[in-house]
């Protein structure tokens, strides 16, 4: 099973057509890759679709860099888990 890190780093890869080895956790996503808030919310359609979730987008538009996107969707799929009922606990 993929993580959801590698999830929501092959989707932002694929998404902006950009090898995801170049996606470091500093890189700024609006003056390094051109994410636009559009871009963020078809993102985050897709990493719902995958997880299976409901995401709270205003949640994702803020992140200026990966890291803070990883973050966000992190929080945000683990939100809406635990609003369904079923976050798997490790």
């Amino acid at each position: 099973m993929k993580s959801l890190r590698s999830t929501v780093l092959s989707v932002l890869a694929r998404h902006l057509e950009h090898p995801e080895p170049t996606l470091h956790l500093w890189t700024d996503l609006e003056r390094d890759l051109d994410v636009t808030p559009l871009e963020v919310v078809l993102e985050a359609l897709e990493i719902e679709a995958i997880e299976k979730v409901d995401l709270h987008v205003a949640a994702l538009v803020g992140a200026r860099t990966v890291a803070e996107l990883l973050n966000a969707f992190t929080s945000e799929v683990e939100r809406a888990r635990l609003a369904r009922g079923d976050l798997d606990v490790a």
